[in-house]
């Protein structure tokens, strides 16, 4: 059974506010991401693992943080986005 490769999926008008808060580890622009990201996804399959991709909305992320006192880091965005993936394959 190949692994689960789960990718939070941040939308372009929520991406400011992701990398003002999640840190300087996500790309400087939205379009820089999206090209790292759509490497990981082809590097992640490459090596035979079951891409998944979780929609992550900011304010349900702010919120998730909030409740689970947890600081809006690279690391809680995927868990976030964990607990959050849909259950069908990307």
């Amino acid at each position: 059974m190949p692994k689960v490769f789960v990718l939070p999926v941040i939308r372009h008008e929520d991406y400011d506010a992701f990398r003002r808060d999640v840190g300087l580890t996500l790309a400087d622009t939205y379009d820089d991401w999206a090209k790292v990201f759509a490497g990981e996804i082809s590097e992640a399959r490459l090596h035979g693992k079951n891409v998944v991709l979780a929609p992550v909305n900011y304010d349900e992320f702010t919120q998730y943080c909030s409740a689970n006192e947890k600081n809006p880091d690279p690391q809680s965005l995927l868990d976030f986005a964990i607990s959050t993936k849909p259950e069908a394959e990307a």
